[in-house]
């Protein structure tokens, strides 16, 4: 009996470390995507311009704000994580994402204050990237230490899983305002409903943290080092700056096919397809259900197939469908053909996913696990993600070409190939995940 209780304590411990961290990490992503869902009704209230697209790309040009601040709350959120403990950190980055989300549904228009509307938009797109850089890292770290190599990849499945329920939530809430409300009222003031619920987010995410106790890993590694010989920042940079660059390369094609299949999806399709906002967001919202549905599924696939092996399926995938699928959709007006075209695309953009996160995981070591994630994640993010969006508008209005979208995919994942081959190999033991 007593082998059993001890059993079921283990079960339960990992199931709630599990639960709070994806959860407080769906709550946080749902308040970042909201912005990336409604840019095209923010750039029309808060950016004066005669060309649409012009006001669209000065929109993704703020989107894209938030992301170059986060490697600096990676790197000072998970150096604070890394010497005080991962629960401390989650709760301040959710509480700093909840505020800084419901103070963006109140801001004026620019046609009541002028240039200041942008201004005080773009602070909170600061605010918020500092919260998420310090969120990815922190939820993830906190995830991994409660797993071995045999089913860490599985567990951390649940990461990238609760960001995407993060989004899938903003994409709902999208779907339903642009459904329910007219135009003018959309644009109005619908627009704002999803992002005052950011209040709520963060007393609710808060709250459900504050309980729940460190990592054992972490606890143990904690007790090992002398507290004046901690210096995570320092230590990361002087030794281990080959898994600094190996995770920025690693997430370049998952930053930059994230963020253009599942962020910028609304804006293209309506925009650039001429479809309805509210079928944009049937299509975007299904296809993030498509990835949610695969995450837990390719974390068991992983671990035993192996993380290498893996990731090169999910990059040769990429490199031999993006241009086809794009092609085909272009040409497409029903809904259900566009998510079936882009749920093929989605079935490897998560393998390189959970594949990466779980990398990432592995390859520092516990003790400097938070600033290591958080550092390389957010410059991958910020350079190829948060960026991404704005580079594909750029591109097709540059070209007229709208499959030009692809050769951004295809380049971002190229790079990632070429880590995995020639610079991941080295972290694991033949037929085996562990880390080194």
């Amino acid at each position: 009996m007593k082998h059993g209780g001890s059993y079921k304590e283990k079960k339960t411990s990992l199931a709630r470390a599990v639960f709070s961290g994806s959860l407080g990490n769906m709550l946080e992503w749902f308040d970042y995507g909201l912005y990336g869902y409604f840019a095209a009704i923010i750039s029309a209230d808060f950016f004066v311009a005669d060309d649409p697209i012009v006001g669209l790309l000065l929109s993704f040009l703020v989107f894209g704000t938030g992301f170059l601040v986060r490697p600096i709350g990676g790197i000072l959120i998970g150096a604070y994580a890394d010497k005080h403990g991962r629960i401390k950190a989650l709760t301040l980055t959710i509480l700093c994402m909840g505020i800084c989300t419901m103070l963006m549904g109140c801001l004026p228009t620019y046609s009541q204050v002028g240039l200041l509307a942008p201004i005080l938009l773009t602070v909170l797109r600061l605010l918020q990237g500092l919260a998420t850089g310090g969120e990815f890292g922190s939820s993830l770290t906190f995830i991994s230490e409660y797993g071995t190599p045999n089913n860490r990849a599985f567990l951390c499945s649940w990461q990238p899983f609760s960001v995407g329920c993060g989004l899938l939530l903003g994409s709902t809430a999208g779907l339903l305002v642009t459904t329910l409300l007219p135009e003018a009222a959309l644009y109005e003031w619908g627009w704002r409903v999803p992002f005052l619920c950011g209040i709520l987010i963060a007393f609710y995410g808060v709250h459900m943290r504050k309980n729940v106790p460190d990592s054992p890993e972490f606890l143990k590694a904690k007790a090992e080092v002398k507290e004046e010989d901690h210096t995570p920042v320092k230590d990361l940079f002087l030794r281990y700056k080959k898994s600094i660059i190996t995770v920025i390369g690693l997430l370049v094609g998952s930053s930059a096919t994230y963020y253009i299949l599942i962020t910028y999806m609304p804006t293209y399709i309506s925009q650039f397809m001429g479809t309805s906002f509210s079928s944009a967001f049937v299509v975007n919202t299904s296809v993030i259900a498509i990835n949610l549905l695969l995450c837990p599924i390719v974390g068991l696939l992983i671990d035993k197939v192996g993380r290498r092996k893996c990731l090169i399926i999910g990059c040769l995938g990429f490199l031999i469908l993006s241009y086809p699928v794009f092609y085909v959709l272009i040409q497409q007006t029903n809904a259900l053909l566009m998510i079936g075209l882009l749920g093929v695309l989605i079935v490897f953009q998560t393998i390189l996913a959970v594949a990466i996160v779980v990398v990432s995981a592995e390859v520092f070591p516990t003790k400097l696990r938070n600033s290591g994630i958080g550092f390389s994640y957010n410059i991958a993010a910020a350079v190829f993600g948060g960026l991404a969006p704005l580079a594909a508008t750029a591109l097709i209005a540059a070209t007229g070409d709208r499959l030009s979208i692809t050769y951004l995919m295809i380049g971002s994942v190229l790079i990632t190939l070429l880590t995995t081959i020639f610079l991941l190999k080295g972290y694991y033991v033949k037929g085996k995940n562990a880390s080194s």
